[in-house]
């Protein structure tokens, strides 16, 4: 049997996360015996993700979850909420699941309180799940304190509880076969709450997108910049190469009725364009624009 031909490829001018596009490409292409292994990457080429298994809701297009009881109560500007909806189309609910696929402007001025990560007509029916999960100890509560305390320093926060939703290589409508991922991430401990929004692969659409969170009458909102652009889409997706907190892919918020400041009545954090591959990274790294990739073929 003829042995595996190996090809070092030098990628100049990508960031890491960009070479993990490529990366999930070769390893999607249906060849036998086709894989391929990057080697020395950052930290960043792991994406900001949180875990993102979980229970499975149904492949309904247009759909939702069940109606979730939270393990904690969740506060959100000034409202107590013991149950939240994971719909499909890319937002979460509280009293109630809501099906709409357009997305619409924030600020509403509408009658609900939603957290909307990605919010455009996802169809989880030909390929992708969503999962939801719920976290009251271990690994996944002391990275969520290390990250607020990080965020939203003299805090002194402690989270005893996380919920994860994740839209997870899910498909647009009607264009199956595309592969988006998203999380939304809600942490409380005490009196504070916080929300994350972390951003994995954004395949490109021509489909409007909005992004960020409202409140009954948008007492509180925030739209993430490049929300109903073509920005929003891509590997130059702005949710993915930017962040409010020094994270490419990584955007939160203080959620509680003590927010202020950027989170607070709309007004806007900065953001930092880390796709670059010359920004710094909290911690004192950056994002590597120089990797090797180990290609093996097999005839």
């Amino acid at each position: 049997m003829a042995g595996p031909i190996m090809f070092f490829v030098l990628l100049f001018g990508m960031t890491a996360c960009d070479e993990y596009v490529l990366y999930l490409c070769l390893q999607n292409i249906n060849h036998i015996g086709l894989f391929c292994l990057f080697h020395g990457l950052p930290n960043c080429f792991l994406g900001p993700l949180y875990p993102t298994s979980g229970t499975a809701s149904s492949a309904i297009d247009d759909g939702s979850s069940p109606k979730i009881t939270l393990l904690r109560p969740f506060f959100y500007f000034g409202r107590t909420y013991n149950s939240i909806y994971v719909n499909h189309n890319g937002h979460l609910t509280f009293d109630a699941p809501w099906y709409s696929y357009v997305p619409q402007l924030i600020p509403m001025h509408g009658l609900r309180d939603i957290i909307a990560p990605f919010w455009t007509d996802l169809d989880n029916r030909g390929n992708g799940q969503i999962y939801y999960n719920q976290y009251t100890s271990g690994s996944v509560l002391q990275q969520a304190t290390r990250d607020i305390n990080q965020y939203f320093p003299g805090l002194n926060f402690n989270a005893n509880w996380v919920f994860v939703a994740t839209w997870f290589e899910v498909a647009y409508y009607p264009t199956s076969g595309t592969r988006t991922t998203v999380q939304a991430v809600l942490i409380s401990g005490g009196q504070y709450s916080f929300v994350l929004m972390n951003y994995g692969i954004i395949a490109s659409t021509t489909l409007r997108i909005q992004a960020g969170y409202d409140t009954i009458g948008s007492t509180h909102y925030y739209v993430l910049p490049g929300s109903f652009t073509s920005a929003a889409s891509g590997s130059n997706s702005n949710f993915r190469l930017s962040s409010n907190v020094n994270e490419p892919g990584r955007w939160a918020f203080r959620t509680d009725h003590g927010s202020t400041g950027c989170t607070f009545n709309g007004k806007t954090c900065g953001t930092r364009p880390l796709g670059g591959g010359v920004e710094p990274l909290q911690g004192g790294g950056s994002v590597a624009n120089l990797a090797t990739l180990s290609l093996y073929l097999y005839i």
